[in-house]
């Protein structure tokens, strides 16, 4: 792919915490709006693009409140806001978003709306969640997702059914009203644990549709959010929206110290200017830091998979359709890996001699054909590092940086 004339882009693209970035494109304007969890201030933070390259960011909190009397008063538990254009020609805008159930302390999903503006202000349309699920370990990261076979809209969500860090099901579907506003039907469990790397938590689901492979694509992340073990990844239906999913072997992006990138995750997919495709993701600053939003070209493989072109990297312009040679100038190595390398090399048993085994999945096993020692690089990082057991539930997932959670907004 040659080059483009003159776009690129230098993460990250908003230098500021940002976390859990969620990406709404509003047509009559030709404007991308990522919305992102609470912090700087603000309940629901958002920054604006018209070519996905260069973001502004907007002073104002699309969720200003007060909020509703369900929702728990106490700060840093508005996270990981979806935004879309309210169905049935209603005109304006749903907004799913996940907040504290005051009665049961645990998290929540809710909707909230805005005939105005996709900036706001949003407000939150009902005196009850969408669902809570607050007996167990409640629910949070909402994605509204449109069947293009169908036209069935759903709702996908993680909930664990009875605790964290289990080996059941975590990320979930369940069928909106037509209004956008309800759920209906039972919950139909999507994807459990089944990789090392993973330490048994899977979060910030996020599912898209390969067209031309008829494939659905469950994106994800696993680890815990404060630490550099932190990392995205992608399971592959070839039967229908239900599943069921097939988990690649490895991360799809995952740290990478050598190019400033930690904890990549709270990743959406979309399609970004002239036709492309970006995986939008936060990546830390340093561990226990602020996230900050980091955007980087994504390719579809013929049978559906996922490719990242070279690899992301904080603080060097990439030109849009040119990163894996901009890569190779600026770093001078590899380019094309979906298993992590610098943190992993450190942490792992030094076995570099032999290429990880190919993926179930053509176009990853592809890819990963010449990176040499990945496999035992990320069992050494993933699958004998234990986690702290300090995310979500009952803990503030704004930011463990109080300077980055309850500053005011500078831009």
């Amino acid at each position: 792919m040659p080059p483009h004339a003159h776009l690129g882009y230098v993460n990250p693209v908003v230098d500021h915490d940002f976390p859990d970035p969620g990406v709404f494109y509003h047509a009559p304007n030709r404007t991308w709006y990522a919305y992102s969890t609470n912090s700087n201030g603000k309940n629901v933070q958002c920054s604006h693009s018209t070519d996905f390259c260069s973001w502004s960011h907007s002073p104002h909190d699309c969720l200003p409140g007060p909020l509703p009397a369900w929702i728990s008063s106490s700060p840093g538990f508005v996270w990981a806001p979806e935004v879309i254009t309210a169905p049935q020609n209603r005109g304006g805008y749903l907004m799913y978003v996940s907040v504290q159930d005051v009665t049961t302390g645990k998290q929540c999903i809710g909707v909230a709306y805005s005939q105005a503006s996709p900036l706001g202000p949003f407000y939150f349309l009902d005196n009850r969640p969408m669902i809570s699920r607050g007996e167990f370990g409640g629910c949070l990261d909402p994605q509204p997702f449109e069947d293009p076979n169908s036209g069935q809209r759903y709702l996908i969500f993680k909930s664990d059914v009875d605790r964290m860090y289990t080996k059941g099901p975590q990320l979930w579907l369940q069928k909106l009203s037509e209004d956008g506003l309800r759920l209906e039907g039972e919950m139909i469990p999507l994807m459990a644990p089944t990789q090392p790397w993973q330490g048994d938590l899977l979060e910030a689901p996020y599912l898209t549709y390969h067209g031309p492979s008829r494939t659905f694509c469950l994106f994800y992340s696993s680890g815990t959010f404060t630490k550099k073990s932190y990392a995205t990844s992608y399971a592959i239906s070839y039967n229908g929206i239900f599943g069921p999913y097939q988990p690649s072997v490895y991360p799809l992006l995952a740290s990478d110290e050598r190019r400033g990138v930690l904890g990549p995750g709270g990743a959406s997919v979309v399609e970004g200017v002239e036709g492309h495709w970006f995986i939008v993701f936060h990546a830390l600053e340093h561990e226990g830091g602020p996230r900050r939003m980091c955007v980087h070209r994504l390719e579809w493989n013929p049978d559906g998979s996922p490719n990242v072109p070279a690899r992301p990297n904080c603080g060097r312009r990439l030109r849009l359709g040119a990163e894996v040679e901009d890569d190779l100038e600026h770093f001078g190595g590899a380019s094309q890996h979906l298993a992590p390398l610098g943190p992993v090399e450190e942490e792992a048993s030094g076995e570099f001699g032999h290429p990880p085994p190919p993926s179930h999945h053509q176009g990853l096993g592809k890819i990963l054909a010449g990176s040499a020692g990945l496999g035992a690089a990320a069992a050494g990082l993933f699958g004998k590092k234990k986690r702290r057991k300090e995310k979500k539930h009952g803990k503030d997932r704004s930011s463990s940086s109080s300077s980055s959670s309850s500053s005011s907004d500078s831009d």
